[in-house]
């Protein structure tokens, strides 16, 4: 009897010893530099099996051995934990360092880059160009409301999240704009703010010059003028599709349309592009001026003027200077 728990003693002893190696063993192999001498993308899919993980991590050369790592993962209790997305793993990682990664969540991050002044359907087809970006195709045709930027998404996001992303963005900054709006501004709503700062946009060849091209328009709103925005008759004629690629004429000025606002009194019926955050504060708080024309000088800005024959004088400048180049 006392030879058979002897026995059993050692044998237990044995085991404890083998769990003992095989686990110091492991650990080892946890902390121990991984193969790969390049950073190297891992793609995790949403419900990838675990095993499928281990070999694409092997088919990498991040790690030596797919049954090792499935029973490190095991064992330290991360294999329900897995998150899926795009992760840059970096050259000699650890099995713990790839751990920390496909565990966090923190993917990869692309951007986006939605210019100034561009028209709804100008966004969406960059949204629904960009192949990093999931989901179907989507449509939209609400002009002005969705918020130009660079914009970072991971592989998780949807077409759709990244446009209600634009959206509500841009409505923080109409709301807040409003808020803060000069006391006498000629305006109802937030959508004529929206409106007048699209026209301002699309006018104002740079920063220095759109609170004072804002003044103007609001100032022959003011005095019951119409606003004879160019751009509202670009707008008349391509809806926003794309360019004119060529000089508007006289009989374009004349076209039947609620955005001709040569034609129109007042604002036209919705915004003619998406508008910048500085576009629609300049709106909200234009410089305080007397100006009723403005015309472009030749040289990246405007020439301002509170009279007509001022103006005039300012056109026939501008138009000798485009002669001579």
């Amino acid at each position: 009897m006392s030879t058979l728990v002897s026995n059993l003693f050692y044998f237990f002893i044995a085991c404890l010893t083998f769990v003992f190696i095989t686990i110091s063993g492991l650990e080892s192999f946890y902390v121990k530099p991984g193969p790969s001498n390049d950073d190297k993308l891992l793609i995790i899919n949403k419900g990838q099996s675990v095993s499928n993980i281990a070999s694409n991590l092997r088919d990498l050369n991040l790690i030596e051995n797919r049954m090792t790592f499935m029973l490190v993962l095991r064992l330290k209790g991360f294999h329900n934990k897995i998150k899926f997305g795009e992760y840059m793993i970096p050259k000699t990682s650890s099995i713990e360092d790839i751990l920390e990664k496909i565990v966090s969540g923190v993917s990869v991050q692309h951007t986006i880059t939605i210019p100034e002044g561009l028209s709804t359907a100008s966004v969406i087809a960059l949204i629904n160009s960009n192949p990093k970006i999931k989901g179907d195709f989507i449509s939209y045709t609400d002009e002005g409301i969705l918020a130009p930027n660079t914009y970072s998404f991971d592989m998780t996001t949807e077409k759709v999240d990244l446009l209600m992303k634009m959206r509500d963005e841009q409505k923080k900054i109409v709301d807040s704009a409003w808020n803060k709006r000069a006391p006498d501004l000629p305006l109802k709503n937030t959508l004529e703010l929206l409106v007048l700062a699209s026209i301002v946009e699309k006018e104002a060849g740079n920063e220095q010059d759109k609170k004072k091209v804002a003044s103007v328009f609001l100032n022959r709103l003011k005095k019951k003028m119409r606003l004879q925005s160019d751009p509202t008759v670009v707008y008349s004629l391509t809806g926003g599709e794309g360019s004119l690629d060529r000089e508007l004429t006289r009989r374009d000025l004349k076209i039947n349309s609620p955005f001709n606002t040569y034609r129109i009194s007042g604002l036209p019926p919705k915004p003619i592009c998406n508008p910048s955050k500085s576009s629609i504060y300049a709106v909200a708080n234009p410089t305080e001026t007397e100006f009723l024309f403005f015309v472009a000088d030749g040289k990246g800005g405007h020439n301002f003027s509170q009279n007509l024959q001022q103006h005039n004088k300012f056109v026939r400048e501008y138009r000798k200077l485009k002669e001579k180049n």
